[in-house]
């Protein structure tokens, strides 16, 4: 039997931790700055660490952007999983995962302004996230097909649909600021309840997210 039943986590664990912590930290600190105007240094800086301890977790800001990137990736794969899973109808399941997908963009993530600069990437590191957005935009398409199907959604371009789902969610990063009055979770809710009023196939005749009330 291992020592304290597994309770406390290996160094492996310990290690992804702190990672997972740098490349959050670091997208607030490229949203301030923009991925151009921000240095390896900054992001030391921000996390009270010295340049060389960074290189532990990160070998350069071209390595620390394309992480940045995958972790929205996986927040959004996350999201949609969750979605899947609670959500009775295509539109439901939309509903349920975007909302948890903007929640941890402009909570955890710290309004990503990154994730709109995709031209920062090159090479294999671009392809590879073009290729899970791509995964991603798919993914939500067929749920909008799923809700043609099960009646929950009007007949609608998917493509378009989605489109203009997702230039409203990552069009937030834009405006969203973490210390004013609106929470994460406000905005989250408020905002995917307008953004997918359009598509349902029987709109509920009042919003109900508390900051439309």
């Amino acid at each position: 039997m291992s020592r304290w039943g597994n309770a406390l986590p290996n160094r492996e664990e310990q290690v992804e931790t702190k990672r997972k912590a740098i490349i959050r930290e670091a997208a607030r600190v490229f949203s301030r700055r923009g991925s151009h105007g921000t240095s390896l240094d900054d992001v030391a800086e921000r996390l009270g660490v010295s340049k060389a301890a960074l290189y532990r977790y990160v070998q350069s800001k071209q390595d620390l952007l394309h992480a940045c990137h995958q972790e929205a990736m996986e927040i959004a794969r996350e999201s949609m999983d969750r979605g899947e899973a609670e959500g009775r109808t295509g539109l439901e399941k939309i509903r349920i995962g975007m909302a948890d997908y903007l929640r941890e963009m402009i909570g955890a993530m710290g309004v990503p302004v990154l994730i709109l600069e995709e031209n920062a990437l090159t090479g294999f590191q671009a392809q590879e996230i073009l290729r899970l957005r791509d995964e991603f935009e798919t993914r939500m398409r067929r749920l909008v097909e799923e809700g043609i199907a099960d009646g929950s959604i009007v007949q609608v371009n998917p493509k378009l649909a989605i489109f203009s789902l997702l230039g409203a969610v990552h069009w937030v990063t834009k405006w969203y600021a973490p210390e004013g009055s609106w929470t994460a979770d406000e905005v989250a809710d408020a905002l995917i309840e307008v953004a997918t009023r359009g598509l349902a196939a029987r709109p509920e005749e009042a919003l109900t997210a508390r900051l439309h009330r």
